[in-house]
């Protein structure tokens, strides 16, 4: 009988099938949830491993960063022709002629290693997964030219398309016949809950809270409130029956955050409350990890009060909260604490003491190793301390202090998009 992963895999290579099947296709347009992208990679690895491989066809990966248009597929072309300097074989891909444009000299050399390898291989899987997309519009209007250079029906080209979004649909009805559109529909929850009821036959007790946290996680996502709470509360009486104090606040961390993606932040709050009470009681019992859940847990409590814009609350209890991010010497929460401890003070106009937390926030940035600054919160923080020295002292002050920012954080040390209000466990 086949386990969860496998019945999904199998699912995958049906879909394949009947494209690869369809005489006039040329795209495979895969359309996937977020929680189903790494299950189709994974499909997709394994068939490209002549060793796990059932399909009789070559699947190549391609994650060049679609970046320039025009450059792209000469830049697919190069790395075509690594990989097949990589394997050792000799293969002649052809050159590229004059006037050839970057996308056509592409597929033309994949038609030639088709060719190679025609013997053992029924069609080419040409998988394009750029690392990043500069331009949607741009990646839809590449895919459509290359269409018209995908001549053979040896060669394919399999795409992945997020189901919310849906940026190649303009393509998929434009070319009906040659873009063939697979929602994958794996079930990913499903999975998980099937996943976890064989854990719970191993190991009875650790096995059925990773199936109720499990089910949990599903049941968020069907927005079944009344189901994360049943299946949280028992999560909470078995780890607490067992002395688990860590699994007691995760499943009270769940239950908060689901409650509040349902636009809960009251009921969450509580769950985080009580997530930090037991970490408390841990910590007093002498349990290592008990201080670190109630630092995580009273950040999550900050921004479920910062989400209810209860400004003044949220700013005691980043402020009380920073001086024990300080003693498990976890710099950057630290600095997390009195970062957003002054965004509180700002967004009530308590400029002094918005100004007061800033400044402990950018002592210790100042602190931090150069890599862990690169990609820590500090730039938000010199923004804050432009924007409050501006307020207290003037454009002179401000002046200097934008210095200050650009010795330390380099020349485009502004931050492009706005600070998040704070983060919940």
């Amino acid at each position: 009988m086949k386990n969860a992963v496998e019945k999904r895999l199998g699912w995958l290579h049906n879909q394949w099938v009947e494209f690869a099947q369809a005489p006039e296709a040329r795209l495979l347009r895969w359309l996937v949830e977020p929680s189903e992208a790494r299950m189709v990679e994974a499909w997709l690895k394994k068939e490209g491993d002549e060793r796990t491989g059932e399909c009789p066809d070559l699947f190549l990966r391609f994650d060049i960063p679609f970046v320039q248009p025009e450059a792209y597929g000469l830049e697919l072309r190069e790395m075509l022709v690594a990989m097949v300097a990589e394997s050792q074989e000799e293969v002649s891909l052809g050159r590229v002629a004059p006037g050839q444009s970057g996308a056509e000299a592409f597929f033309s050399a994949c038609e030639a290693l088709q060719r190679h390898y025609e013997s053992v291989c029924e069609v080419l899987a040409v998988v394009l997964v750029p690392g990043q997309v500069a331009e949607v519009k741009a990646w839809r209007q590449w895919l459509q030219k290359a269409l018209a250079h995908l001549r053979s029906p040896k060669v394919r080209v399999v795409v992945l398309d997020d189901v919310r979004v849906r940026v190649l649909e303009p393509l998929a009805q434009a070319e009906p016949e040659r873009v063939k559109t697979m929602v994958a529909d794996l079930d990913m929850p499903g999975a998980m809950e099937e996943v976890a009821r064989g854990a719970a036959g191993m190991d009875p007790a650790g096995g059925r809270y990773r199936e109720l946290l499990v089910r949990l996680g599903a049941a968020a996502g069907r927005g079944e409130l009344h189901q994360v709470t049943r299946l949280g509360e028992e999560a909470v009486a078995l780890a607490a029956g067992q002395g688990w104090s860590a699994l007691v606040v995760a499943a009270r961390w769940a239950m908060g955050a689901a409650l509040l993606v349902a636009s809960k932040p009251t009921e969450a709050l509580e769950h985080y409350r009580k997530a930090e009470a037991v970490a408390v009681d841990a910590e007093a019992r002498g349990e290592a990890q008990g201080a670190e859940l109630r630092l995580k847990s009273r950040l999550a409590m900050g921004a479920v009060l910062v989400t209810r814009q209860e400004w003044a609350e949220a700013a005691v209890l980043y402020e009380e909260t920073a001086p024990m991010a300080r003693k498990l010497a976890d710099a950057r929460l630290e600095l997390e604490c009195w970062r957003m401890a002054s965004f509180c003070r700002e967004s009530i106009q308590e400029v002094d003491k918005a100004w007061e937390s800033s400044e402990q926030a950018w002592s210790v940035g100042l602190a931090l190793e150069p890599e862990a600054r690169a990609s820590s919160t500090l730039p938000y923080v010199a923004e804050a301390r432009v924007r409050l020295g501006r307020a207290r002292e003037g454009d002179a002050a401000a002046r200097r202090l934008e210095a200050e920012a650009e010795s330390l954080l380099g020349n485009d040390w502004r931050p492009d998009t706005q600070a998040a209000g704070g983060q919940a466990a």
